[in-house]
């Protein structure tokens, strides 16, 4: 039973791997599961075992990749500085990205070889769950330092929480972009560093 767990975890683990491929060469939606499922060499049988459709393995991918909010989620409630916890955290991610090519490719995949596709709205959802997920995350730091007295008075925490997004997601896309001119460990670090530290009190 334990081999046939391992098995069935290497070749989800596979088809991952392929989609990854697959999706940064061709595109999201001129993907087909045929070629996902050539790429991993396995059936579309066994595809099908671990993934109902694109949308589902799509999901994974990301999923597969994002980083842990948990560790923030559960940091939240001792933490005696919020805005430099959700600092360390931020930076955390350019770091993370940095890294990690695999990352950037998955990166690089929802931010510019995502096309629309209505048939493919499932996936819009997706990443919209995802995004919703990490903002109320923000938020909840945001909220916590305005009762600290931490926070500016001139933005709330749900406007502080979308602009740190906006924000993180602007220069994931820029990085992207810029494959050569682009250190995530240190442009991307300062430029959150700087946003965040604008938004303490003085």
């Amino acid at each position: 039973m334990r081999r046939t767990k391992d098995q069935a975890e290497a070749t989800r683990c596979a088809l991952l791997d392929a989609a990854e491929n697959v999706f940064f060469a061709r595109g999201v939606a001129n993907a087909t599961l045929e070629e996902i499922a050539r790429e991993a060499g396995v059936t579309r049988g066994a595809l099908y075992w671990h993934f109902k459709d694109k949308a589902a393995l799509y999901a994974a991918m990301l999923e597969r990749v994002r980083f842990p909010l948990e560790d923030l989620v559960n940091s939240q409630a001792t933490s005696q500085d919020p805005l430099a916890a959700l600092e360390r955290h931020v930076c955390g991610i350019m770091k993370f990205v940095g890294e990690n090519a695999s990352i950037r490719r998955v990166y690089a995949i929802a931010l510019l070889r995502r096309e629309h596709l209505s048939a493919d709205a499932g996936l819009d959802e997706i990443e919209r769950e995802m995004s919703l997920g990490t903002r109320r995350t923000m938020e909840a730091y945001f909220e916590q330092a305005r009762a600290q007295g931490q926070l500016i008075d001139d933005i709330t925490p749900a406007l502080a929480a979308l602009g740190l997004q906006s924000h993180a997601v602007g220069v994931l896309h820029l990085g992207m972009q810029e494959t050569d001119g682009f250190c995530f460990a240190e442009q991307g670090v300062r430029l959150m560093t700087v946003y965040l530290r604008s938004l303490r009190r003085n």
